[in-house]
């Protein structure tokens, strides 16, 4: 087989796609084989299998994601959903772009990342299909880096060599002989002993010099919250040599984390996943059945929104559910105290009188909104005592800017309360570098800030952008 591996990509929520059309070559059917092995299969199973498949943001995830599957294969049409990223098997990459994405340069998935993992970058460098999946590993470097130092450095038992007068520990009788054949004082032993010099900080490190190497993320180590933890990397591990690269490599490929330092767990994944990049190193292992970096695209689209949002007001509560912040309660028990049926709006806030609704979804009118979600943010808006509800949509150039709303209908009352939807534009047509996508969002942003701020400054449906 000249090339034994089948690269493809497609974009979230598909509505099914031809398997020729998405792979767009000829290609040995067999090699699906891997791929019909990954459908349907619910992302917590996989994570479970020997590899290193990585989704993200764990702490933060809608309760039932990990329990949905990243795409699905019937007959010749391959189906995906809400997951963006990249996943491979051992002859076979998929990458999943953003349904935003302008053909192969998914600026508007790389941007959300940059945005919410802090990150600023204006060029994303022309690369083959895999290095272009690649690309999203340092974001996660970043986050997961200051995770784990949050925990403080990691410190662990390693033997240690000497060879002095200063005996402790076992004596290594080989190695004494072998040393001091004419006795001068020394003694050959080893000691067992906590060191910051180990394993763990070991790859960090020589994942850190690969980044430096990196044009297009470079300077996120020299970025205030990364620059002082980043020298303290390599001020801890002195026997650092790149030549020892895949020593180190092979030193991690299982894990034995201490269970205090959980949060070096994912570091050490993406950093196997970064160091591995190359082809010998990530195809050469049969063992390593799946990789990949996962993303969840509504949840990117909602904190990229919060990162807008809380410039607006600081009083909105931005949900979180595996923290249990900002929830609410739609019933109370037989003590009239709120405890049951908790709910977790995206955005809210009870003294600005509004509940917002990020949708991952393509708009086209308030009118086509799904009952399940009319239903949802009319029953927050109820509970919450409040009278403004916006769906905030991510638009395309036919709907962008799109500004719609409706007033409740309740019977014998003349209502107040409205329903809203917000298309944001997102940049497409002629962008042809990062910087350009930038440029264009930024406008944007500033247009649904005015948005925003008109509609918490009005008690009608008269809002202007």
């Amino acid at each position: 087989m000249s090339n034994p591996y089948l690269y493809g990509q497609t974009e979230d929520n598909n509505h099914s796609v031809s398997l020729d059309e998405i792979f767009e070559t000829e290609f040995p059917k067999e090699l699906l084989n891997e791929l019909y092995d990954i459908s349907g299969k619910k992302i917590s199973d996989l994570k479970n299998q020997d590899g290193f498949l990585i989704y993200c943001n764990e702490d933060k995830l809608k309760d039932d994601v990990e329990s949905s599957s990243i795409f699905t294969i019937s007959g010749n049409k391959l189906t995906t959903y809400n997951i963006a990223g990249f996943i491979g098997t051992k002859h076979t990459f998929l990458t999943i772009r953003s349904r935003f994405a302008k053909e192969n340069d998914d600026y508007f998935l790389h941007y959300m990342l940059q945005k919410v993992f802090n990150i600023n970058i204006s060029t994303l460098e022309h690369a083959t299909d895999r290095n272009k999946a690649f690309q999203f590993l340092p974001y996660l470097f970043k986050y997961y880096f200051l995770q784990a130092l949050s925990q403080g450095l990691y410190k662990k038992y390693v033997w240690n060599k000497y060879n002095d007068s200063k005996v402790k520990g076992t004596i290594d009788i080989a190695r004494h002989i072998k040393h001091n054949f004419i006795f001068t004082g020394n003694i050959a032993y080893n000691v067992r002993e906590h060191s910051y010099d180990n394993n763990i900080n070991q790859l960090i490190r020589h994942t850190i010099e690969y980044i430096s190497n990196l044009k297009m993320f470079s300077m996120m180590l020299e970025s205030d919250d990364m620059a002082d933890l980043v020298q303290d990397i390599r001020s801890i591990t002195p026997t650092y040599s790149e030549k020892n690269r895949q020593q180190v490599i092979n030193n991690n490929l299982k894990s034995d984390i201490h269970p205090y330092y959980s949060e070096y767990e994912p570091l050490r994944q993406i950093c196997l996943q970064i160091l591995m990049e190359d082809d010998e190193l990530k195809y050469g292992r049969a063992e390593n059945k799946i990789y990949g970096v996962l993303f969840d695209a509504a949840w990117l689209w909602e904190e990229y929104l919060n990162t807008l949002i809380k410039e607006i007001d600081s009083n909105f509560i931005h949900t979180r559910n595996k923290e249990g912040a900002g929830r609410i309660y739609m019933l109370k028990n037989e003590n009239n105290e709120p405890k049951y049926w908790q709910a977790y709006p995206d955005f809210y806030s009870k003294k600005l009188g509004i509940v917002m609704d990020a949708k991952y979804k393509h708009a086209n009118g308030i009118s086509k909104i799904g009952s399940d979600d009319r239903m949802q943010i009319i029953s927050y808006m109820h509970i919450l005592g409040l009278k403004k509800g916006v769906f905030l949509h991510p638009a395309d150039n036919k709907h962008a800017g799109n500004i719609s709303y409706g007033k409740l209908n309740i019977p014998e009352k003349n209502t107040d309360e409205y329903v809203y939807q917000y298309c944001f534009k997102i940049p497409q047509g002629k962008i042809n570098s990062m910087q350009d996508f930038i440029d264009e969002i930024e406008k944007s942003e500033i247009k649904f800030k005015e948005y925003l701020k008109s509609v918490l400054s009005q008690n009608n449906e008269m809002v202007k952008c």
